[in-house]
């Protein structure tokens, strides 16, 4: 299995386990004021990531191709079944196709609507996904203590710095 393909595969289980965690409550629950969106949301948008990589037509990744009020942001179930469908994909990438040219479209203001283009590969943007997921999965971990939720602390880590703390490890040994 291709490292890039292993690296979104390790952040998806992640994301399962701890959605799997949670109960439908949790899951849909803004704990405020210390977060306004809720863990529902935040999986929404790293389902969206994948799904535009995905969706892709004609070379075009278009991240702006949101799902705002998609079942898989209150439901659990239609959230877990959406990352079995997308690490099925991963699954099924030849490796050829990473290095592909692909044009990503973003927005980039907060002021008005404006969006850019810009070059990239299929590697790049899986590359992306996978430390954009884990980031996410970081701050989900948070929302969810705030909640009084138990959950994995070791979930959300990057891998740089998982690296570290095998280094660290291994000197204390």
């Amino acid at each position: 299995m291709h490292k890039m393909i292993l690296g979104s595969i390790e952040v998806l289980h992640e994301l399962v386990q701890f959605v799997q965690q949670l109960d439908d409550d949790s899951y849909h629950c803004s704990p405020k004021p210390l977060f306004d969106s809720p863990i529902g949301n935040h999986v929404r948008h790293i389902l969206d990531i994948y799904q535009a990589l995905m969706q892709s037509e004609h070379n075009l990744i278009d991240y702006d191709q949101r799902r705002r009020g998609a079942e898989v942001e209150t439901k659990r179930f239609a959230a877990l079944k959406e990352l079995v469908i997308i690490e099925n994909w991963l699954l099924s990438l030849p490796q050829e196709q990473f290095d592909e040219v692909k044009i990503v479209k973003t927005e980039v203001c907060l002021s008005q609507q404006n969006s850019e283009r810009f070059t990239s590969t299929l590697g790049r943007e899986l590359c992306f996904a996978s430390s954009h997921a884990t980031h996410h999965l970081a701050l989900l971990v948070a929302i969810a203590r705030s909640l009084s939720v138990q959950v994995n602390g070791q979930l959300g880590i990057a891998p740089a710095t998982a690296s570290f703390l095998r280094q660290q490890a291994d000197l204390t040994d």
